[in-house]
């Protein structure tokens, strides 16, 4: 086979349009599609933080990133710092985990928020993280208009 053939039937993701790139994206945990996807090319970061793909957020933490190892702190702290900022104010529904609700709620606001949900929290644990954002929590109630509470 003529490798020059084979080079013109290749096909590169960047020549794929954007509806099959939104597909292929909500395929993946959107922890993941952030850190390997923001900042890659000016195409991916509009797709990726299109207000519609964002609306809900979900960072909790997908199995295969479960472990707590410095590649997750390294992931959860290139979110906080680079990707947050940049779409905190399209975000109208948030999931969140323990190992994420410090850094996730304490640090940004939300100003269209309208619903959190609190997933795999013991109920311990729970309580630890409300008193320790008492003002953040009494902002957020005022604004939600649901909550939901996985305690385990």
């Amino acid at each position: 086979m003529n490798m020059n053939a084979l080079n013109k039937n290749d096909v590169n993701i960047l020549d794929l349009p954007d509806e099959v790139l939104l597909i292929i994206f909500s395929k993946l945990h959107m922890i993941e599609t952030f850190y390997s996807l923001v900042n890659v090319d000016q195409r991916f970061d509009r797709l990726v933080l299109d207000s519609f793909y964002i609306r809900h957020l979900d960072l909790t933490v997908p199995l295969s990133l479960y472990h707590n190892s410095p590649v997750n702190n390294e992931i959860f702290d290139r979110i906080r710092t680079k990707i947050l900022p940049r779409i905190h104010h399209k975000v109208t529904k948030l999931t969140i985990a323990p190992s994420s609700m410090k850094c996730i709620l304490k640090i940004i606001d939300y100003p269209v928020l309208t619903s959190l949900s609190l997933v795999n929290f013991q109920s311990e644990t729970l309580f630890q993280h409300l008193t320790g954002i008492a003002v953040n929590w009494i902002y957020f109630h005022e604004l939600l208009g649901f909550c939901f509470v996985d305690l385990r």
